[in-house]
């Protein structure tokens, strides 16, 4: 018994322990509707199932574009890469014909993402959209375009539309940069489109909570509120606040947060930090 526990032990020790990655695309030389095509392939991930029907949507994809133009060639550009997420932009050339296709694929379910699942579907998103036949996700933005086989040519840059991100998704588009109370006096150096995620004690029931006092580049875009699984049914426990914000605009930004009543103007605690945003 003895010596089969070691030997599990070591097994266990001899896994590769891997950090989340950007989602592996290969390149795959391939003949579709009699056009030539380098198409994307996607491999490595957590499920062979989701790579299979991601993969089909990319073949069929590059199939229906070679059909619009009549063959020639079909090429392919990375726009978004994540560990679970990957959009891609499919264009297909024949001549002077050209047609486009972006493709958003979520790899945990291997289908296509749109921007309701990542966006509150309101007004505001609406109008920083406008009308749109698909909607592509890239590194700096959202590229948009107007009708089927269309160039995207439009795009919307993520702080036009941050602040209606649905929060619980945010890490999977997002970089996002967490911090604690020990922020207080340091610097974070960011790049430019990330996100911070701040953990804080609080306790709501007391009429306590963390306000934000910054510049107007320095955006709340969420909130929310957890305690102990073992306290949940506990009336008044304190527990974690975690907000979130966006610094989209380059430059360097002070933040100060300070854990107070609305109604009062002395803060129980504060925290102060800078945060440095490529250009």
């Amino acid at each position: 018994m003895k010596t089969l526990l070691t030997t599990l032990i070591l097994a266990m020790l001899a896994l590769p322990v891997y950090a989340d990655q950007q989602t592996t695309v290969l390149q795959e030389q391939a003949t579709v509707a009699k056009a030539q095509a380098v198409l994307p392939y996607i491999d490595g991930s957590n499920s062979t199932e989701m790579e299979k029907l991601a993969n089909a949507l990319i073949r069929t994809t590059a199939t229906d574009l070679a059909k619009e133009v009549g063959g020639g060639n079909v090429t392919y550009k990375v726009m978004l890469n994540r560990p679970s997420l990957v959009s891609l932009l499919l264009e297909a050339r024949n001549g002077n014909k050209l047609a486009y296709k972006g493709l958003n694929i979520d790899l945990t379910t291997g289908r296509e993402f749109t921007v309701t699942d990542f966006f509150v579907d309101n007004e505001e998103v609406q109008a920083a959209l406008g009308d749109y036949e698909n909607v592509l996700f890239g590194e700096e933005g959202l590229y948009i375009h107007h009708k089927k086989y269309a160039a995207y040519d439009t795009c919307v840059p993520y702080s036009k539309v941050l602040k209606n991100m649905r929060i619980g998704e945010a890490g999977r588009i997002m970089q996002v940069a967490k911090l604690t109370a020990a922020a207080n006096g340091k610097t974070l150096v960011m790049p430019k489109g990330g996100l911070l995620a701040l953990k804080l004690d609080s306790n709501p029931s007391t009429g306590y909570g963390w306000s934000v006092n910054a510049d107007a580049a320095v955006q709340k875009v969420g909130s929310s509120f957890t305690i102990p699984r073992a306290e949940e049914a506990r009336v008044g426990t304190p527990g974690t606040e975690i907000l979130f914000l966006a610094v989209q605009q380059p430059g360097t930004h002070q933040v100060k947060l300070e854990y107070k009543r609305a109604w009062e103007r002395i803060s129980l605690q504060s925290i102060t930090f800078t945060v440095q945003v490529a250009e």
